[in-house]
């Protein structure tokens, strides 16, 4: 038995003051009013047992299950046929367990503090921060004493609504939420007379009054799906509601790059960026990449906008091909010159003979191609030349097995070093012109004369050959600008112009960052002991 609050106060209009029954069991529909009441859009309503039954039914707790977590903007409760709680907190849980506090509601500001040990906020709510737990008494007044409403904002008034921070974006996150109600809004001169009494010996007419009822539990939220999609579709197969990804990105809530576009790592995207996946730079070999912050900073992955930006690796190159960007071929294969990475079958299997060949890899592309070789050139024994070493060297004689010929080719000036006799070249002697005469060294078959003349300053001409050798440094990973003690970087932009990879930076962007005189740093390779470049 029930007593609407709204026929007992004077000087309400009430038409026709009686007591009714709310039973869950009963036959009659209309004295039935389940919790599901609250959130079947009609106007029914779910309404608690009054205290009359006991002073327990103060403490009603209702939990909400969404199903699967989403960022919540805003929960609104509708009171029915009686005023609105009055002390009662709302709580958040990502797993049903742990429950946080979004908000207090109390029936006074004082009760805040002793109830809740919050400071209240006067007057309408607001926040501070994005994820500020307050108390208000604004939604707790015994007025309107029917239809009340709650306006819950978690998003709206926050410091980072229009762009919601990682701050907020957790705050907001719930699956279950929680009303969890602990003191029925009373008339003051009935509390009065609670107080005095065994609460057994009150007039029932008077504790009948006193319960909860909601005819409306709304909630407005968004899936979680990290900035990545404008939609989310509920499935019914699944009952979910599943995001529409966007920018390349997949999963539940488009929390990880697509397979193929690691380019660059993932980011959640914001209002002001999309944070796109980007494609790897495969060549048409592979679907399948990930991301290497390390190849990142080294600047070895090509993107498919011809740049060394990013750190994508291709995995499980086709056709026989292999590296970073499937950009070069696998041992005993080979690119020939002018075929481009993106050709659909590049690589072409290596001819190297068994007998003169160092081994079965030959000159992958013509980025490995080095002095007079091309790609497709194999690596030969000495003695032995050719594409494919597959005959003798100029001076050697006898292939297969390639001996040398009685004069030396480096030292002598016959056409054919194998029919004798040996003329040498000036700075050489010798039966076979095979050595330096006294005061000159290093015997070299490009050199017309043979050998160089010993340099020593005057002191000596005596000498011998050294260990240094010669070679080239092309590389081109690793410049950057930099002021004199070091401290300050700034990387230059890499192009190709006219086949060759260029740095440059403009002047402007430099100056921005460092001082009037600036310098460039080479990469180790440059750097060091470089006795071998003199001359």
């Amino acid at each position: 038995m029930y007593c609407k609050l709204v026929e007992h106060v004077p000087g309400q209009p009430a038409r026709h003051p009686q007591c009714r029954i709310c039973d869950q069991r009963s036959r009659v529909p209309h004295q039935r009013h389940p919790i599901t009441n609250a959130i079947d859009g009609k106007n029914t309503w779910w309404q608690s047992p009054s205290i009359q039954n006991g002073i327990e039914y103060h403490y009603v707790t209702i939990t909400l299950d969404l199903q699967q977590v989403f960022q919540i903007a805003y929960v609104i409760v509708k009171a029915a046929n009686s005023p609105r709680p009055g002390n009662w907190i709302l709580e958040r849980s990502l797993d049903g367990e742990d429950y946080q506090p979004w908000q207090y509601y109390a029936i006074t500001d004082s009760e805040c503090l002793t109830r809740y040990n919050v400071p209240p906020r006067p007057g309408t709510p607001s926040y501070l921060k994005d994820d500020e737990v307050i108390c208000t008494s604004y939604y707790s007044k015994i007025h309107p004493l029917e239809n009340g409403e709650i306006h819950t904002s978690l998003i709206n008034g926050r410091p980072s609504a229009d762009d919601p921070s990682q701050v907020l974006l957790e705050f907001t996150s719930a699956r279950f939420i929680r009303l969890r109600f602990q003191r029925i809004r009373t008339l003051n001169a009935d509390l009065m007379m609670f107080a005095h009494k065994d609460p057994k010996e009150i007039d029932p007419i008077v504790t009948r009054r006193y319960y909860y009822s909601i005819k409306d539990i709304s909630v407005g939220g968004m899936c979680i799906c990290s900035g990545h999609a404008k939609a989310c579709p509920l499935d019914p197969a699944t009952n979910k509601s599943v995001c529409q990804c966007e920018h390349n990105t997949c999963g539940e809530t488009c929390d990880r790059c697509c397979p193929g576009f690691h380019q660059r790592p993932w980011q959640a995207g914001t209002f002001l960026e999309k944070h796109e996946c980007e494609p790897c730079n495969c060549h048409g070999k592979t679907e399948e990449c990930y991301y290497d912050q390390g190849v990142a900073e080294r600047r070895q992955s090509l993107n498919v906008q011809g740049e060394y930006v990013g750190g994508g690796v291709c995995v499980n190159c086709t056709n026989h091909t292999g590296g970073i960007n499937c950009q070069t071929c696998l041992d005993g294969y080979f690119r020939p010159q002018g075929v481009l990475p993106d050709s659909p079958d590049p690589c072409q299997p290596c001819s190297c003979d068994p007998v003169g060949s160092l081994h079965e890899t030959c000159v992958k592309d013509e980025k490995h191609a080095e002095g007079d070789m091309l790609p497709g050139f194999c690596h030969c024994k000495t003695g032995y030349a050719g594409e494919s070493c597959n005959r003798c060297a100029l001076g050697y004689t006898g292939y297969p097995e390639c001996l040398p010929c009685n004069c030396s080719v480096q030292g002598s000036m016959n056409a054919d070093p194998c029919i004798g006799p040996c003329v040498c070249k000036e700075h050489t002697e010798g039966e076979n012109c095979d050595r330096c005469k006294p005061g000159f060294f290093n015997l070299q078959q490009s050199n017309p004369k043979g050998c160089e003349e010993c340099f020593c300053s005057g002191k000596t001409d005596v000498c011998t050959p050294s260990h240094l050798t010669y070679r080239r440094i092309e590389d081109m990973s690793g410049w950057y600008l930099t002021d004199l003690p070091g401290l300050t970087r700034v990387s230059p932009k890499q192009q190709r112009v006219d086949g060759h990879q260029q740095l440059s930076i403009s002047n402007v962007a430099a100056s921005q960052v460092l001082p009037q005189a600036y310098y460039w740093s080479a990469p180790s390779s440059y750097l060091g002991n470089k006795v071998s470049a003199d001359g």
